[in-house]
């Protein structure tokens, strides 16, 4: 049994889980069953509660909440020119969960850029599409969390801006390119 003080989280606390998204610490409590006791954080999501193990807190898919720093260079991401995933759809569909699995802030941007990059400047399937919502909602929960000033639509309008920036760059180079030929 892990002792409750030594948690690498507190009640109230922020943390993101790679799969569930943000949630807060409610408690710490001890679960189980015929004398198995384990100790777990009870986190709450908009949607749903769910337990995470505490000698599992250290583990890849679990971390604290991201600060506004962490925001700013993700919107500077928003703001390059997005990248193609795959040409094929079958290993764009495992990229796509792969950087979504990676769960990392920066992993989240680039992701959010192409995706909307292919849908400004190809198409993006029915699984692309809800992939490109999912990403940006995860982003927009965080962010107004870490950002107390920040409201759901200026952060929308935020990521907006950048991301047009992105898809103008590559307008303009396949402007560019197709000039050279």
């Amino acid at each position: 049994m892990v002792a409750k003080e030594s948690s690498r989280f507190n009640v109230g606390d922020w943390i993101v889980h790679y799969y569930h998204g943000i949630g807060q610490v409610k408690e710490i409590v001890d679960k189980g069953l015929d004398g198995n006791e384990k100790t777990f954080y009870k986190v709450s999501t908009k949607e749903i509660d769910y337990w995470i193990p505490i000698d599992d807190a250290d583990s890849d898919h679990l971390e604290p909440i991201r600060s506004k720093e962490d925001f700013e260079d993700a919107l500077e991401i928003l703001a390059t020119k997005p990248e193609p995933i795959a040409k094929h759809h079958k290993s764009r569909k495992k990229k796509i969960h792969d950087r979504w699995m990676e769960g990392k802030l920066i992993s989240r941007a680039k992701l959010m850029r192409d995706l909307n990059g292919r849908l400004k400047l190809e198409k993006l399937s029915f699984s692309e599409k809800s992939m490109l919502e999912k990403v940006r909602k995860y982003f927009i929960n965080e962010w107004i969390i870490v950002d107390g000033d920040l409201t759901k639509s200026q952060a929308k309008k935020q990521i907006r801006k950048a991301l047009k920036l992105g898809v103008n760059k590559a307008k303009k180079e396949r402007k560019k390119d197709k000039e050279l030929l």
